[in-house]
């Protein structure tokens, strides 16, 4: 008796946690449309790699990462170094959740 009193509980536990879970996005005032809204991709080669993930970040995309291309492990102080590549194209339409990658160049 005991281990199915223990059962309807975990189970109704989390049932109940995952309607929780639902209503919290629900009432979050989060925009569903505000994610498959499209933004246009700026050119950004060539720039200051702070200043690219910025513009890119102002023109709507919210999922930026910089990515090191002249054999360093990782992009410390992005004002240090300066975009080579990027993984959208400039004048491409992507969602504002987009992972767009900026290949960068440590500045010597």
């Amino acid at each position: 008796m005991r281990r199915v009193l223990v059962l309807v509980l975990l189970i109704t536990t989390t049932l109940l946690g995952g309607c929780k879970i639902n209503d919290d996005m629900k009432s979050s005032g989060a925009d569903p449309s505000a994610t498959t809204r499209s933004y246009t991709v700026p050119d950004v080669v060539g720039r200051n790699a702070d200043v690219a993930a910025d513009e890119l970040k102002r023109a709507g995309f919210s999922n930026v990462d910089l990515g090191a291309v002249d054999g360093h492990k990782i992009v410390v102080l992005a004002q240090n170094w300066v975009v080579k590549t990027q993984s959208a194209k400039p004048g491409e339409k992507l969602p504002a959740n987009a992972k767009i990658v900026l290949g960068c160049e440590r500045i010597r």
